[in-house]
């Protein structure tokens, strides 16, 4: 019996899982396809390199600090409301991007 609500348990968390990684993968095509490509493979205003290029930490350190840096600019506009757990899920997604 035990066993059979740990494996229930593991397939909620997977289906859970797969779940935001759809919902980031659809939030990062409608906000950020435009500049960094369907794949996060296009270098953005000649300065942000391909985002598959870069680890997942990488992601989330560049996402916080141009969102916390504030400004005017594409890339803090697009970034001024994303929550930190919106930020781990959209790098988690770009990281299923990688060829």
């Amino acid at each position: 019996m035990k066993l059979r609500m740990l494996m229930l348990c593991g397939l909620v968390a997977a289906s859970a899982s797969v779940a935001a990684t759809e919902d980031y993968g659809r939030q990062f095509q409608r906000d950020c396809s435009s500049c960094h490509g369907r794949k996060a493979d296009k270098t953005a205003f000649n300065k942000a390199p391909p985002l598959i290029t870069l680890t997942e930490q990488q992601a989330v350190d560049g996402m916080t600090k141009i969102r916390d840096a504030g400004g005017n600019s594409a890339a803090a506009r697009a970034k001024a409301k994303l929550t930190d757990e919106q930020i781990k899920g959209l790098a988690a997604f770009i990281q299923t991007q990688k060829p």
